[in-house]
């Protein structure tokens, strides 16, 4: 039940002026058919899509340890998600050649649409060589819609093409690479835009380290 001044119409809320009793007594005597477009017609909608570009700090709950709830439900336009992932470290005093302690990073959202609403996942170089080059490759064809400045690493942002992702951002930065993937097209969210700043939440949230000590992926080949 709305409240006093408020038609719901179209899915959205429409937001009245106050009717005065003297108004209200003629729109009486007119009878419902008469005062429903009278409403609508002194009515403004109610805007509630959040255009805003995300942060590059991860506000907000967590989630799978790593991941920004709130950014994650603005990109995705929806809080009716579930979600799967973790952040896992090595055991004991293990630690990489960098001196970090994480082993992998990885977080999936699921809308109830087929597949993967959002996937981001941090690994270290080496376990997926193939996905690595591709990295260099994309950079070397120059045709991103984002390219991360060199003080950031090597990565690009891209627009997925029609039928199929929105989005995808990747990043290599010292011995990691970042990825995320954003799947379903929002109104009014620059999907590009979102999964790069996703992408940064993640590097500022687990900051590991920009040195480098395990080999560079090398391009992949293009024939």
């Amino acid at each position: 039940m709305g409240q006093p001044g408020s038609l719901q119409a179209g899915g959205g809320v429409l937001m009245c002026p106050p009717i005065s009793a003297a108004r209200s007594e003629t729109l009486g005597r007119l009878g419902v058919l008469v005062m429903v477009p009278l409403l609508l017609a002194g009515c403004t909608p109610d805007s509630s899509k959040d255009t805003a570009p995300l942060p590059t700090k991860a506000p907000g709950d967590l989630v799978c340890g790593f991941v920004s709830k709130e950014s994650a439900t603005t990109a995705l336009g929806t809080t009716k998600f579930s979600v799967g992932g973790s952040k896992q470290d090595l055991p004991g005093v293990m630690k990489n050649a960098d001196g970090s302690k994480l082993n992998l990073a990885g977080c999936r959202f699921y809308t109830g649409a087929p597949g993967t609403a959002l996937t981001i996942t941090v690994s270290q170089l080496g376990s997926s060589p193939a996905d690595y080059s591709r990295v260099v490759a994309a950079l070397a064809a120059g045709k991103s819609t984002f390219v991360f400045p060199a003080a950031e690493g090597q990565g690009y942002g891209q627009a997925g093409e029609e039928g199929r992702e929105a989005a995808v951002a990747q990043l290599i930065r010292g011995d990691w690479r970042y990825f995320v993937q954003i799947t379903p097209r929002v109104e009014g969210r620059d999907a590009v835009a979102d999964a790069v700043a996703l992408l940064r939440q993640v590097v500022n949230q687990l900051g590991l380290p920009r040195s480098e000590h395990l080999p560079r992926p090398a391009a992949a080949p293009t024939s």
